[in-house]
């Protein structure tokens, strides 16, 4: 039983961590962060105008990617690669979580450790049902674990692109500059630009303790690409490049984020494995 909790903290921690290393709200820290001095006078305005942003947390259902490359360190060791993370949730209040990259097994072996990384498993899916929460495992053999519900749905909460859209384009960051309007993907969407040392500067004093938090860990950002549905206002992609730390990972260095609604109130199905039929359970 102790090597199945190893193995479930693992599994969860993996899952947490390689989905956005930058910016899970609540694990980020500041521990590789440079020394800021304290602020003698208040923040100046953030440059740039408000932007008109439709709230995604309304919509019925969703699919989503995250694409998450980064290049620096973990634990004093070089570490370049990458990670894709597939959301689909639906109005049966179901959704799955997929994560797959080369960066996988790294976070395998940092945060779940050897028992986790005796598996080196292609990808994994993160489930939430009704019926409770799934992690399943894609090894040589699909293995379906069913851990601590609050748990498991806490991290999705905190992984899911409503909380990462939110994050990033709360109300202290979202000012920038309209480009112009731009056809992607055949939708119409107006093309924004946040100033990258003006979002640092508002993220990391802002009255949101989960962005000042992630704000708080980077040194730097480049500018942040913000595309609108041109009729919705509904965030349609984001692509930002930081260079910061994540204390958990005991990573440090850059990344760049990319994030992308691939379908709107599309309802798609969720269904469980065969292999969760019988899971282990903690």
């Amino acid at each position: 039983m102790k090597t199945a909790n190893r193995y479930l903290s693992g599994l969860i921690a993996l899952l947490v961590v390689g989905l956005v290393l930058f910016l899970i709200l609540d694990l980020a820290g500041p521990a590789f962060s440079a020394p800021r001095l304290p602020a003698l006078i208040a923040p100046a305005p953030q440059a740039g105008d408000p932007i008109p942003l439709a709230p995604i947390s309304g919509l019925k259902s969703l699919n989503a990617t995250v694409n998450l490359d980064v290049n620096g360190k973990i634990n004093g060791k070089r570490t370049k690669g990458d990670l894709t993370a597939l959301v689909t949730s639906n109005d049966q209040n179901k959704s799955k979580v997929t994560v797959s990259g080369g960066l996988l097994g790294d976070i395998t072996a940092q945060v779940g450790g050897s028992v986790v990384g005796l598996f080196t498993p292609k990808k994994v899916d993160l489930y939430k049902t009704p019926e409770g929460a799934f992690v399943v495992v894609n090894a040589l053999v699909p293995i379906c674990i069913k851990p601590d519900a609050s748990k498991a749905t806490e991290a999705l909460e905190d992984v899911s692109p409503a909380s990462l859209f939110t994050m990033l384009t709360g109300s202290d960051v979202a000012r920038g500059e309209l480009v112009g309007q731009e056809t992607r993907k055949g939708v119409k969407v107006d093309h924004w630009v946040i100033d990258g040392d003006a979002f640092l500067d508002a993220a990391q004093n802002s009255s949101d303790s989960k962005l000042q938090t992630f704000g708080e860990a980077l040194w730097s950002a480049e500018d942040i690409h913000l595309y609108l549905d041109a009729k919705t206002g509904l965030p349609i992609a984001l692509d930002g490049s930081f260079t910061g730390a994540f204390e958990p990972l005991k990573f440090e260095g850059d990344f760049d984020v990319q994030l992308e609604l691939t379908g709107v109130n599309t309802n798609t199905p969720v269904n469980l494995p065969a292999a969760c039929n019988n899971p282990i359970s903690k």
